[in-house]
């Protein structure tokens, strides 16, 4: 009964000095510094576009900094001005202020994301 205790208080120490990962993405992301643009292609503000700086990509999504509001489920097209870069369907998943504008998440659709 002794073992089984110290074995207990042994994994809770473990687990203690094991970092919190809060990482929501299923795939690592690319730091990036580069600018793009959002077009709207749902909701009521259909057409309108936001200027982009891109902070993380991968095949999957990106995140990026936009100057205003584009609310979750917006589906968008991402154009890139960095060249190797093709044009990216989405869906705005977050948008969070933060210091600089809002704080965006992008899933590219699956059937557009390879």
């Amino acid at each position: 009964m002794n073992t089984a205790l110290n074995t207990t208080q042994g994994m809770q120490q473990e687990q203690a000095q094991e970092p919190l990962r809060f990482e929501r993405r299923q795939v690592d992301r690319w730091p990036q510094d580069a600018a793009a643009t959002a077009f709207r292609l749902s909701g009521d503000r259909f057409g309108e576009m936001h200027d982009l700086r891109v902070l993380d990509y991968s095949h999957d999504g990106l995140g990026a900094i936009s100057t205003s509001v584009i609310e979750p489920g917006t589906v968008v097209t991402i154009g890139f001005q960095n060249p190797g870069y093709l044009a990216k369907r989405g869906t705005v998943l977050r948008c969070t202020p933060c210091g600089e504008g809002y704080r965006i998440a992008v899933q590219f659709d699956a059937r557009m994301a390879a």
